[in-house]
């Protein structure tokens, strides 16, 4: 039986060396999708109900919706699908087209759609880049009293859509090419749309150490993202690698849920740009 307790969540019945498990994670995570996740080897309960629902079979990841529904070993074209996220342009020619769907790229998309321009935008994972995953905003402008990042995120695309971009989530760009005078540009569903002008708005990737055992674990006990992913240690004991501004940010939201959070930087000094004010307490601890 599910716990009803989790019906108003994603639920993934997954085990921490299940490959498609992690990918189905890291979906949701890219697409900042809260979920639960309960590792079936640790809970006789969930392997059985997991058992019951695969007619006897151990078949993960097993994903529960919350209308009831359940999808098993789902593609991210089906996740995306039963998230409802737009996949598939609606034409095939646009006069521009933005592939990335941060905040330079949603403002750069309307202000094009403004001036007339037919416009698209293509965006792997969630919108609003980087900055849709920070705890709070408070250095941009007209936010006087700060702004949290997924509402900023929400905000771009809503203004984004009302001037009329369209915005394609969940959705790679494998390449771009000619085709006479214009770019074909191909996603990863093989689909191609023509555009006048391609603007590369791909911001920037997470640092990873490069250490063995890395890759592996990613989605599983490594993370980027304190916001997505913090609620998963409650009452444990975590590390935070980096002593710059997003370290220590990241560092304070952790101690919402750890009982203990460590802070490593390899330089002598903090790199974070306020500094370790406010930041000790009996949770934090800098190494």
């Amino acid at each position: 039986m599910i716990d009803r307790t989790l019906t108003d969540s994603i639920v993934v019945y997954s085990t921490v060396w299940c490959p498609d498990c992690k990918r189905a994670k890291r979906f949701f995570g890219e697409q900042r999708v809260p979920y639960v996740n309960i590792d079936i080897e640790q809970d006789p309960a969930a392997m059985a109900f997991v058992q019951q629902i695969n007619h006897g079979k151990r078949i993960i990841p097993t994903i529960v919706f919350p209308d009831g529904s359940i999808l098993v070993e789902p593609s991210n074209a089906e996740l995306a699908a039963k998230l409802g996220l737009q996949t598939k342009a609606q034409r095939s020619f646009y006069d521009a087209i933005v592939i990335g769907g941060g905040p330079a790229g949603l403002t750069a998309a309307l202000y094009m759609a403004r001036e007339g321009l037919d416009t698209l935008v293509i965006e792997k994972a969630g919108l609003g880049g980087q900055a849709g995953i920070t705890q709070t905003l408070d250095n941009f402008p007209g936010f006087d009293e700060g702004i949290s990042g997924t509402e900023f995120a929400e905000r771009l695309g809503r203004q984004a859509r009302r001037f009329g971009v369209e915005i394609l989530q969940a959705q790679t760009v494998t390449n771009i090419g000619r085709e006479g005078p214009y770019l074909s540009i191909t996603t990863g569903d093989g689909s191609s749309y023509g555009t006048k002008a391609g603007l590369l708005a791909t911001g920037a990737r997470y640092r990873t150490l490069g250490v063995p055992g890395e890759e592996e674990l990613i989605g599983i006990n490594i993370h980027f993202c304190a916001t997505c992913d913090g609620a998963f240690y409650k009452g444990k004991k975590v590390l935070v690698v980096g002593g710059g501004n997003s370290g220590l940010e990241e560092g304070l939201f952790l101690t919402k849920f750890a009982n203990q959070v460590d802070i490593v930087e390899f330089q002598p000094h903090l790199k974070a740009y306020s500094g370790p004010r406010n930041l000790y307490s009996q949770t934090v601890r800098l190494l």
